[in-house]
């Protein structure tokens, strides 16, 4: 199944191997005789590679001298990790990681460790020397020509974000289904309708047409969407649906409690339920749920859709017959086909042969058509691009229909330009089916693994945009679907299909675990299942919350043995506490405990010199290590307040340190050296959102003006906070002045202000850029900021500001020759102005234009203000205009 792909993995790596083993030859001269060796015989067996793939030599004596191989370049992997490592190590101890050094020292400990590894150097280099004479008898000969490079940038495909698809040919079949679940409910019986199909054919494209039909919106007055897939937990899929209900988790696992809850929320309404992806076939975990989803509304006109692979699903669920996904016609197939080649508008005839059998292995498979498209791009030249499609026909004609499926999906991984674009896709295998990846953490765990290595040439782009253009791709192949943005339009998320999901598993040579967390921390099945020699293999180790069952666990010293270990993510309430022993887990690069109870980190923690990421968001983590800062490779820091701790979390001492550093989702400032403002100075890397809080400690502007945040043109949001003036341990007096100092690049995007004690805000700390603003509790201020002159801004919320008595000309700008103000702002929020009297009619000039896209305005607790300007239309509730919205106790 996995022929023309089964090398991939041992390539990449030993490329990458032979790379590190070249620069380490200038970092380490003290070794440069075995390093050079060890590259020497690392290129050598890479030739018998490409001659693998050139003649396509599959047997299995060419397979075991392959598997072998990729075990002595992992060797070498790890043998020069640890150098690297064993050199860090030494310039963070030493406080010299600006330096450059060798491993010749007086030291014994230097030049024991230097024996050690010339020892196990030369140990790989033997091994390689001898796996390099035993080609021949296999009938390998060496491919002396030079893998040319390519260029990601060069790549003439599209890499751009894609949108979704039309929905073809299914327009009768969406009409027939919703007006079967509308009238079921006329019966006041809750109806069943399946959707059964085979794997491709759309039935989650089909469900979703239906839920977001306008008249099921209109009939039902909730609807909710749920992915079941395995296991079929009740009480899991009870949670799925309040959390839906809610916008958030509930965090509940008892049913009782859910079902208590879900009545209060469905009281009195009747829903649509979509519940996607359903393998159970016991009656009895079915009727379970059944009897639950019925006593959550005392309303009975409730429907359900289910999609499914399984007849017999169907069966047991069904109360309207079931509806059979068909499959498409060959002209839609081909429709498809060429939007996703990119073809459309060209004079391509139907009647050529190869679209003919094309067409007919496609059968009428839209996800086929989608990824085949995809995967034969249109580039140019049709000549060329008909022998492609001719060639894949030619050398697939003989497969069974489920195997040119499975086939087909396969090539458009096969085709993928670049080998570490194969890993990176093979990679998701180590997740469950229905997963719900987050993009950016899975770029940083692509990192981890060393898929994503730079080419010196273009050495102003970072790891993380080089691992963005690779998400890209594999999007545009159609590898990735169900993809989530943000209100800014970025992906945060998305999802494989199931079968794209097969083909990653099939083809995944990497050493992975994916763990239940029940079964991982107990301490006999650690000793009895995970052998310390699978587990010194394992680089990946995921325990997730779904599979937790309801018992205390604990971790305990085991984790030791994952000796080759980079990425670790422990997610579920229940993990208490990280072992001192993770401090040995030298190749470590991704630590994920987000979601877990542990309140401490173990200090041995900071000797983890390779550690890219650390994400501890959501934990009862108060004190972060102290000497965090020895994280010399650290990019990316996320943590988070728990709710309900008062305790005031210390930021660790000398951050500076951390040059890498790209994500920090907060920085409280301290009195301490080592803890102030100026730590952020250094970090010229920083991005995205950055939390700064206890501002009052700061001594003057001159103090913030060293964090340098007009420096740092990739910090996007920005959020200054004040402790309250009732809460400070002093006051400086000098919050104007520090605002001042703090002032921002002007590509910054939101800003948010919360407790400034000044009289007054500065109008320069509102850069041009600005698309969201927030103003919170700054209760000294006499009158709003100027920010009617600013052309992208698009929501403003103003809260707590005591001292605003009036809003005048001042709010919109002093640019008399500016017609609109507030030209694309569409969000506005006043709340609490519990001393605003009036708000006067903007009179800058004549025939002005204000608020022009304005959607929705709330006003709230407002009591003295006795009217608005015109452009919010009437106080009378009753005839207020569609667009705006007045809540709370407005004085009128």
């Amino acid at each position: 199944m996995a022929e023309f792909l089964w090398t991939f993995a041992v390539q990449e790596v030993l490329k990458k191997v032979a790379k590190v083993a070249a620069e380490q030859i200038g970092l380490a001269w003290g070794l440069k005789k075995e390093l050079h060796e060890l590259r020497e015989w690392l290129l050598k067996t890479e030739t018998f590679l490409r001659d693998i793939n050139k003649r396509k030599l599959h047997h299995d004596s060419v397979r075991l001298w392959v598997d072998k191989l990729q075990h002595l370049v992992h060797e070498a992997e790890h043998l020069l990790d640890e150098l690297v490592y064993e050199d860090l190590r030494r310039k963070v101890v030493t406080g010299k990681m600006k330096k450059v050094r060798d491993f010749v020292s007086p030291s014994n400990n230097i030049l024991a460790f230097r024996v050690k590894m010339a020892r196990k150097m030369k140990n790989i280099t033997d091994l390689l020397c001898k796996h390099y004479c035993e080609a021949g008898p296999l009938g390998l000969v060496g491919d002396g020509s030079a893998e040319i490079e390519i260029d990601i940038a060069q790549l003439r495909e599209t890499i751009s974000e894609l949108d979704d698809f039309e929905v073809v040919g299914r327009d009768v079949e969406v009409s027939k289904i919703v007006n079967q679940l509308i009238d079921a409910t006329n019966t006041h019986v809750t109806s069943i309708l399946p959707i059964v199909g085979m794997g491709g054919l759309g039935k989650t494209t089909m469900a979703k047409v239906v839920f977001n039909h306008e008249r099921i919106k209109t009939h039902f007055d909730k609807t909710i969407w749920v992915c079941v897939s395995e296991p079929f937990l009740v009480n899991k899929i009870l949670g799925a649906i309040l959390g839906t209900l809610r916008g958030t988790s509930s965090g509940l696992d008892n049913k009782e409690a859910l079902l208590h809850e879900l009545k209060k929320e469905m009281h009195g309404k009747r829903y649509f339920l979509v519940l996607d992806d359903v393998w159970n076939e016991s009656h009895s975990l079915w009727d379970e749920l059944k009897n639950c989803l019925m006593r959550i509304t005392e309303r009975s006109e409730n429907s359900i859709l289910v999609t499914t692979r399984s007849a017999e699903v169907a069966k047991i669920m069904e109360t309207l017959p079931n509806h059979h996904l068909s499959k498409l016609s060959d002209d839609q197939c081909w429709s498809l086909f060429l939007e996703s080649a990119n073809v459309n508008g060209l004079s391509i005839t139907s009647s050529l042969k190869v679209v003919q059998e094309l067409v007919k292995k496609i059968g009428g498979i839209p996800l086929v058509a989608r990824v085949l498209g995809r995967a034969v791009k249109f580039e140019g030249d049709y000549e060329t691009w008909v022998t492609t499609l001719e060639s894949i026909i030619r050398t697939r004609l003989q497969l069974q229909e489920e195997s040119f499926v499975l086939s087909i999906l396969k090539l458009s991984v096969d085709r993928l330009p670049l080998s570490s674009l194969k890993q990176c896709f093979s990679y998701c295998s180590n997740f469950p089916k229905d997963f719900v990846f987050e993009k950016e953490p899975l770029i940083r765990m692509w990192m981890a693994q060393g898929f994503i290595q730079l080419q010196e040439r273009r050495s102003n782009k970072t790891m993380e945009d080089e691992g963005d253009t690779y998400f890209k791709i594999l999007l545009s192949r159609c590898l990735f679907q169900d993809i989530i943005k943000d209100g800014k339009g970025r992906i945060i998320s998305f999802k494989m299909h199931d079968l794209i999901h097969d083909i990653a598993c099939n083809i995944s040579n990497d050493k992975k675990l994916h763990l239940d967390p029940c079964n991982l921390l107990d301490n006999e099945h650690w000793r009895n299942e995970i052998s310390e020699k699978v587990a010194s293999k394992l680089r990946t180790v995921i325990c997730r919350r779904e599979t937790l069952h309801r018992r205390e666990q604990v971790i305990d010293d085991k984790m030791s043995n994952f000796i080759w270990l980079r990425v670790l993510i422990i997610n579920f309430w229940n993990a208490k506490k990280l072992p001192d022993s993770i401090g040995k887990l030298k190749h470590l690069r991704y630590l994920d405990i987000s979601g877990c109870s542990m309140d401490e980190l173990p200090e041995s923690i900071v000797s983890l010199y390779h550690l890219q990421t650390l994400r501890i968001e959501g934990t009862m983590i108060v004190d972060l290590p102290k000497n965090l800062g020895k994280l010399v490779s650290l990019r990316h820091l996320e943590f988070s307040f728990f709710l309900g701790i008062k305790k005031i979390l210390q930021m660790p001492s000398h951050l500076s340190q951390l040059v890498q550093l790209q994500t920090l989702s907060t920085f409280i400032v301290g009195f301490e050296k080592g803890r102030k403002i100026t730590e952020l100075g250094p970090l010229k890397n920083l991005k995205g959102s950055l939390n700064l809080s206890n501002l009052e400690r700061i001594k003057s502007k001159e103090e913030a003006m060293f964090a340098k945040l007009g420096e740092k043109e990739n910090l996007h949001e920005l959020t200054f906070t004040w402790t309250c003036s009732s809460e400070r341990e002093y006051n400086n007096h000098n919050d104007l002045d520090v605002l001042e100092g703090l002032q921002p690049h002007k590509s910054l995007q939101s800003l948010s202000i919360q407790s400034f004690l000044g009289e007054c805000l500065p109008n320069k700390i509102f850069v041009e850029n600005l698309v969201a603003i927030s103003l919170v509790d700054c209760e000294n201020c006499e009158r709003l900021p100027m920010l009617g002159q600013l052309t992208n801004l698009e929501e403003l919320c103003i809260s707590g500001l005591h001292s605003v008595r009036s809003i005048g000309n001042e709010f919109y700008g002093n640019d008399s020759d500016q017609r609109t103000f507030f030209p694309k702002l569409k969000k506005f929020t006043l709340n609490k102005m519990s001393n605003l009297e009036q708000w006067e009619e903007v009179t800058l000039a004549p025939n002005l234009t204000v608020f022009p896209c304005i959607e929705m305005w709330k006003i709230s607790e407002c009591f003295k203000l006795l009217k608005v300007p015109k452009i919010f239309g009437s106080w009378d509730k009753n005839h207020v205009k569609p667009w705006t919205l007045v809540l709370g106790n407005v004085s009128n």
